[in-house]
């Protein structure tokens, strides 16, 4: 258990020196001093102690005996794209995320024309995710978005700074700061840097409210 423990810990702080870094590479500061490990290999340390459980074992080898006891299937079709993690499972993942967008929205800030947003978050629930095309509407878009961060109704913010203008973000940052709701960096918005910036999010959420 303390491994698992103390691999927790290091892919906790990873994740913290990751948001870090690319908060101060938006703003132009400099660079806080790098954590030893980035958040990918903190996790796969982090897998491999849960691995080592004595349940982790005991499941393994109850899904290899059932396994070999299909008999294997001709697979004619390609297997289907992955399938968003179900509310239970989202929950599980992004405890305090989950919580926190009961009563409030993730919004997502970039250049979104003609991206299939229905399959960009691989997560649920979709319905608490609002999108805010900047490419199409340019400053419009932002709208009242800092009045809200500020009120307390946005969960979390997630940029996607390689597909949007600075002076696009800047008032939505400061609200942030203001109103402490955590920021995340999402370069052009694949699915696994949304996912790392969900991560982010937790995590900053995890620290704001330990225990």
């Amino acid at each position: 258990m303390q491994r698992v423990a103390d691999a927790l810990r290091t892919y906790e702080r990873a994740v913290e020196s990751e948001l870090a870094r690319s908060f101060a590479e938006e703003h132009g500061l400099s660079r806080p001093a790098p954590f030893p490990l980035g958040p990918q290999r903190a996790f796969e340390l982090l897998e491999a102690a849960v691995r080592e459980l004595p349940e982790a074992a005991a499941r393994e080898r109850s899904e290899a005996a059932a396994r070999a006891a299909r008999q294997p299937a001709p697979v004619s079709v390609p297997p289907p794209a992955p399938s968003p993690l179900p509310a239970a499972q989202w929950a599980t993942v992004f405890p305090l995320l989950t919580e926190a967008l009961a009563h409030a929205k993730l919004v997502i800030i970039g250049a979104l024309s003609g991206r299939d947003r229905s399959s960009s978050i691989p997560l649920e629930p979709a319905a608490h995710v609002e999108w805010i095309d900047t490419e199409r509407d340019g400053a419009h878009a932002i709208g009242n978005l800092p009045q809200r961060v500020r009120q307390g109704r946005v969960a979390g913010v997630v940029i996607l700074e390689r597909v949007v203008q600075h002076r696009h973000t800047e008032p939505v940052l400061s609200a942030a700061r203001e109103a402490r709701v955590p920021v995340a960096f999402a370069g052009q918005g694949g699915k696994a840097s949304l996912v790392r910036a969900l991560e982010r999010i937790e995590a900053e959420l995890r620290q704001r409210h330990p225990g």
